[in-house]
């Protein structure tokens, strides 16, 4: 069984956490997946406690098995790019940390990962997400934001994993709102890799459905 799930998008607020959650309650029907977010910047300040937003979402769901450290290992108060948010706490954070704290808590269980951003996007001093994904040799979820010029931003993602030599075993469009562009067929002129409109089913067990064929 393949340990890790990574669920990553075409850039920032494309509805990531919203699938992951929904993706993780189907598989634990059956599966006992945990869940890890290297880390997450733009967190609230409680009391003397950094909360992360999205972390949070996933420990709501898995709070009986794991701790909110385990989920989400780093934060960072600024609203900013993991890398700026690293580098001006003059920290010293890289993917071989992440992947330290990740196979700590796979020994007790397979594990869903989210990124941070989108695929291309820094993650440590070090690396983007998708050289994480790379060393974790997980299965890859692409979350597509669907709305006008997305069939741009998601053939530059299609190509550039193929350049990193990097597998991409889904592609999901997902936006809050139902539209009328056709963007999924328009897709599917250009790649034959999986594509499930989630805008129109909001039904996260046609996700899973695919997925587990891959486990």
């Amino acid at each position: 069984m393949n340990k890790y799930i990574f669920i990553t998008g075409t850039n920032t607020d494309v509805g990531k956490t919203y699938i992951g959650t929904k993706l993780i309650k189907v598989l634990n029907k059956k599966y006992g997946f945990m869940a890890f977010k290297p880390i997450e910047t733009g967190c609230k300040k409680i009391k003397k406690t950094l909360i992360p937003a999205d972390s949070a979402m996933y420990y709501k769901i898995l709070k009986n098995y794991q701790t909110l450290d385990e989920l989400n290992p780093y934060r960072f108060l600024p609203p900013v790019s993991p890398y700026l948010a690293i580098r001006e706490a003059k920290k010293k954070i890289y993917i071989k940390n992440y992947y330290q704290k990740l196979k700590i808590l796979s020994y007790r269980s397979p594990v869903l990962i989210e990124g941070a951003g989108g695929a291309f996007s820094p993650l440590a001093l070090d690396g983007l997400n998708i050289d994480f994904m790379k060393l974790v040799k997980s299965i890859n979820i692409l979350v597509i934001k669907d709305e006008l010029g997305c069939i741009s931003s998601a053939i530059s993602n299609i190509l550039a994993f193929d350049k990193y030599k990097a597998r991409l075993d889904l592609l999901v469009l997902n936006t809050k709102n139902k539209n009328k562009m056709d963007n999924i067929n328009e897709i599917k002129k250009y790649t034959k890799i999986p594509i499930i409109n989630f805008t129109n089913t909001k039904s996260a067990n046609v996700i899973a459905n695919r997925i587990i064929k891959l486990l």
